[in-house]
């Protein structure tokens, strides 16, 4: 279960004050990119300070990041198109959360100047277009 992992990794900082990993990965369309987002609010909750002003940036950005690097296929609606490293930064002694840093690797450059049938662009470009002019 999603919640128990990122018990288990918040546990282990805790216990060890050493780094901790989770590699979230699965077959197109079997729920990664949800997944990590159930993990990072699951993580932000439990490592939540009096501030929580930061934590809901780090959860709120996951849309803006998706618009950039996911694209509609034909298995998938909103298939992330791209690899994602998310670091989330907590506090030395008492393990609450203070920021975070995301690194993405675009994986596929070339559906920027096409797609197959049935498939379309990166999100952003559309919802670009769908803006009105004024606003562009």
């Amino acid at each position: 279960h999603v919640s128990a992992t990122s018990s288990a990794a918040y546990c282990g900082l805790q216990e060890t004050g050493r780094d901790q990993t989770v590699l979230v990965s699965g077959e197109s369309g079997a729920g990664k990119t949800e997944t990590v987002k159930i993990l990072m609010g699951h993580l932000a909750l439990i490592a939540s300070s009096d501030d929580s002003s930061h934590i809901r940036r780090i959860v709120e950005s996951n849309p803006l990041l998706e618009s950039f690097g996911n694209a509609q296929t034909v298995r998938n609606d909103n298939s992330s198109r791209f690899g994602k490293f998310i670091e989330l930064e907590l506090s030395g002694g008492s393990c609450r959360l203070v920021g975070s840093r995301c690194r993405t690797y675009l994986l596929e450059r070339s559906r920027v100047v096409g797609q197959d049938a049935g498939e379309r662009n990166y999100h952003i470009f559309y919802q670009m277009l769908a803006t009105s002019a004024e606003r562009r």
